[in-house]
């Protein structure tokens, strides 16, 4: 659809009135340079009435009058959030003193391949559930070795609960605590260690679960200089194995971490 007046007479810079077509549709795509063929959008839309791990939630104000419709005119807005807000990265500052910031990841660090992790089953049953290495020696007996530098991502099903708010997303119990899955320490340590991956990611607020007050999954991978992507969504698109993230992370000046656009190819 095209915008308004631009199927009639727009005004040239000589200020001679000129004839116009509306815009041409954008030529079909390309093929792909690789074997891409699929792109899935992993990320959460950042909104004022978002699930967040704690009360502050993100806000937003134009900062000059919205345009009306077909009018040109610069729009902006300003907006105010936490670095850890929605579909976002946690950098090893985040929970190590003297950690990598943001900024110092590299490059071939946030593009990655992808292994899924598919606990939702068990997720159904337990909310206190987590990823153990037992988990990942069976993804491995059917998808064979997880590549050094991938990223490892828990697909518990939980991002189904984000439009039902804070309380569903925290999974908040009758005794008051919170129940969601997360990564045990034990397989943040095997694949850090073993595997050598480049960082874990949660569909669910943490890395570590609901029930934590140690947080040793942060811990883990913070204290081997590892990235986590926590607030995940769409990872039951994505297939086991063979697809590449991208974490397109702001890079903030020493930012423990921040808010992301994260796409999965195939």
């Amino acid at each position: 659809m095209c915008l308004r007046g631009t199927g009639e007479t727009v005004r040239s810079r000589s200020g001679e009135a000129v004839a116009t077509d509306p815009p041409s549709a954008p030529a079909a795509p390309r093929p792909w340079p690789s074997d891409h063929r699929r792109i899935v959008d992993l990320s959460h839309v950042v909104s004022p009435s978002m699930p967040t791990f704690d009360d502050e939630k993100p806000r937003r104000e134009p900062t000059g009058p919205v345009q009306a419709d077909g009018a040109f005119g610069f729009w902006l807005q300003r907006w105010t959030l936490t670095e850890h807000t929605g579909t976002h990265l946690d950098a090893p500052a985040h929970v190590i003193g003297g950690g990598r910031t943001v900024p110092e990841i590299a490059p071939h660090e946030l593009v990655v391949p992808a292994a899924v992790i598919d606990i939702r089953a068990r997720a159904a049953e337990d909310p206190d559930t987590v990823v153990t290495v037992d988990d990942v020696l069976a993804f491995e007996r059917v998808h064979g070795p997880i590549p050094a530098g991938a990223a490892v991502l828990m697909n518990s099903g939980w991002d189904a609960r984000w439009p039902q708010g804070d309380g569903a997303v925290r999974g908040v119990g009758e005794d008051g605590a919170w129940h969601f899955p997360g990564f045990g320490p034990e397989a943040c340590e095997y694949l850090v260690s073993r595997r050598g991956v480049s960082g874990v990611g949660v569909d669910t607020l943490s890395t570590d679960p609901g029930t934590t007050t140690e947080y040793p999954a942060h811990e883990v991978v913070g204290r081997a200089d590892r990235w986590g992507l926590e607030c995940l969504r769409g990872l039951d698109q994505l297939p086991p194995s063979g697809a590449t993230l991208v974490v397109g992370v702001l890079p903030g000046e020493e930012a423990s971490g921040g808010p992301c656009r994260v796409l999965a190819m195939w």
